[in-house]
């Protein structure tokens, strides 16, 4: 408590007696979250977490800007164990413009253009060149010094499990930093080729710096199609997998087409097909895998590898101060190996339709500088053949964010 004082008194300092060219913040946020197996509280789970995260920006001469951000996060699980402080730097890095040409270093946020490969905080450099015929991106990212949790690179088996391992201050390196990795993108797009269609591109590679020896390259492409009152989405990536000596394709395609409804107040009816390969039965096509946990649905929370899901998605404004969500996904196993978790049993039936998961939220702006978010949903292993009989799981999330600027 002390330390949060004390870093109060810094931020609030610092924002009163800066010059109009310096920009404070601290934004507050807690996550709360419920899990109810089958309805029965006796057997609920509970999480709570909370971030403390001031930033910082400053020009630096005429044509760069420095921008510096960081998070105190504060932990329990079901109320028993003590609260766990883990220290974050978050996006912190310097950009130049010169023209048509931008150029950033340091702790910044990629995302290839489905969002489904690599997607958070990277440690690098970007370059980005405007032209008359689109924008040309080129990156370079290390992962090695990010926060593990925050970065869910899971790649292999043993990544996949480390992840779930608390920060040890006795432990500090091998528990709190992310898995050794180099990312490379080249990536080009344009908003509108021929006057209607959107393309967005990207070549991506990593390198692991570890044991495992496993590297991979993404080639992905994205296209927008935008109508009078719908929008088309279209995108595919092809994967290759390079490991222990063998290189398996794998690919993964995302479409969405979105209804805008005619209404005074933005509302959006969204379906939505997602895919990624599984292992085929003679294994020349392997799971897809991406670099980063990328988390499919509120609940079920599943890594994208071996798994389609088929959405209906209700968005809009229903007032001014309030916007909402209510999303039906089915998630469909696309090989009997790759996905193991909920509600996959031990007496697995060896179906491949999972469930429906289906969540709504609520989203408050109860003024410019505090929001409120809660959603509940639940997952229904009865409306699949891979385990009918497993519990429902209820869960509800509620987030508050309050920005100090």
């Amino acid at each position: 408590m002390k330390k949060i004082l004390f870093l109060l008194t810094v931020v609030f300092h610092l924002y009163a007696f800066s010059l109009y060219a310096f920009d404070f913040g601290l934004v507050f946020s807690q996550d709360a979250s419920l899990d109810v197996p089958a309805f029965d509280f006796k057997e609920a789970g509970s999480s709570l977490s909370v971030s403390l995260m001031p930033r910082f920006t400053t020009p630096l001469g005429k044509t760069g800007r420095l921008y510096v951000s960081a998070a105190i996060n504060y932990k329990t699980t079901n109320g028993t164990e003590p609260f766990t402080v883990i220290p974050e730097l978050t996006r912190t890095d310097v950009n130049f413009n010169f023209g048509n040409v931008n150029l950033n270093i340091g702790r910044m946020f990629y995302s290839d253009p489905l969002g489904i490969t690599a997607n958070g905080l990277f440690d690098g450099v970007q370059v980005s060149i405007v032209t008359r015929n689109g924008n040309i991106r080129l990156g370079e990212w290390y992962t090695g010094l990010l926060y593990g949790e925050r970065a869910a690179i899971t790649m292999t088996p043993d990544e996949l499990k480390s992840s779930f391992d608390k920060v040890d201050n006795n432990n500090f390196v091998n528990t709190y930093f992310a898995p050794k990795r180099v990312l490379s993108a080249l990536e080009y797009d344009h908003p509108s080729i021929a006057g209607f269609v959107g393309l967005k591109t990207s070549l991506l590679t990593q390198f692991e710096m570890g044991k495992e020896n496993l590297n991979s390259q993404y080639l992905t492409v994205a296209l927008s199609v935008p109508g009078k009152s719908t929008v088309l989405d279209l995108g595919g990536c092809f994967e290759l997998i390079e490991y222990k000596d063998e290189i398996t394709p794998a690919f993964a395609s995302d479409i969405g087409l979105t209804f805008i409804l005619p209404t005074e107040l933005e509302k959006h009816i969204k379906f939505s097909w997602r895919y990624s390969s599984g292992v085929s039965d003679d294994k020349t096509i392997g799971a897809f895998l991406p670099i980063t946990t990328v988390s499919q649905g509120e609940l079920v929370e599943a890594k994208f590898s071996g798994l389609s899901l088929l959405s209906l998605d209700f968005m809009g404004r229903l007032a001014k101060f309030a916007s909402g969500d209510l999303s039906f996904t089915y998630f469909i196993r696309n090989d009997l190996g790759t996905y193991r978790y909920y509600p996959v049993t031990e007496e697995d039936l060896g179906g491949f339709f999972l469930g429906m998961e289906v969540f709504g939220r609520l989203v408050w702006t109860i003024s410019s500088g505090i929001r409120l978010n809660l959603g509940t949903g639940v997952f229904i292993p009865a409306l699949g053949d891979v385990a009918p009989d497993a519990d429902i799981l209820w869960r509800t999330k509620l987030n508050l964010v309050i920005s100090v600027y």
